[in-house]
């Protein structure tokens, strides 16, 4: 009798100390993939944002190098830095802006070094876009006070400008030059690692506009006479 009723007490303990273990190791469960969920959500978001960002700078450089690139050849016709191509540098800024809108949102890229060079070439086409912009209107108004000195007959003032002039020339084509070392140099090796980021196919702004602007194949009949 005795032996039975100490079995029966060892089963029981037993019992409910298997019951608690499994308790434990069920809360342990429900934790750990209530953390591993947690965590895989986490990581998702975090790839669409650098996903998102890269995309946007992509675009970005892409159409910057459009830009420039039709600057370029607009300085080939008439006034190198007539309208159009004062124009063109102009319409850099709108997507410089959209830059700095969007600035924050690169620290989402894990990748420090391509940060650092996402910053480094948005930096240099800043400064060259800038550079180019306040030396043409510098140009311009040293133009206007020449026209003066010349009608007053003042010829060292004439001298002594149009030297200014032509070091106010040079600094505007040395901009220029690092606008477009930058965008088909810096840019295009840098658009490289976006795309291979943002996981996008290597067709980009540049050939579709190329496309694009090709004239249309002519259509064949093929009514009879």
């Amino acid at each position: 009798m005795a032996a039975n009723v100490t079995q029966s007490i060892f089963d029981v303990t037993s019992a409910a100390g298997a019951q608690f273990m499994g308790m434990l190791l069920g809360a342990f469960l429900a934790s750990a993939g209530g953390f591993f969920v947690t965590w895989l959500l986490d990581h998702l978001d975090r790839r669409r944002q650098e996903r998102s960002i890269a995309l946007v700078c992509l675009d970005l450089l892409t159409s910057l190098e459009v830009i420039t690139k039709l600057a370029d050849g607009s300085r080939g016709r008439g006034d190198p830095y007539g309208p159009l191509t004062m124009r063109l540098v102009r319409g850099c800024t709108r997507d410089l802006d959209v830059y700095e809108r969007n600035r924050e949102r690169i620290a989402d890229i894990s990748n420090p070094d391509l940060r650092a060079e996402i910053y480094q070439c948005m930096a240099r086409l800043h400064l060259a876009v800038e550079g180019i912009l306040s030396e043409t209107e510098i140009i311009t108004a040293t133009d206007a006070s020449i026209e003066i000195a010349r009608t007053q007959g003042d010829s060292d003032r004439v001298e002594r400008l149009e030297k200014q002039r032509s070091e106010r020339a040079a600094r505007r084509q040395g901009s220029f030059d690092f606008m477009l070392e930058t965008t088909q140099g810096m840019g295009n090796s840098l658009a490289i690692k976006l795309r291979n980021l943002a996981k996008s196919s290597g067709q980009n702004l540049s050939a579709i506009l190329a496309n694009s602007a090709q004239p249309p194949a002519p259509t064949i009949s093929n009514e009879k006479s």
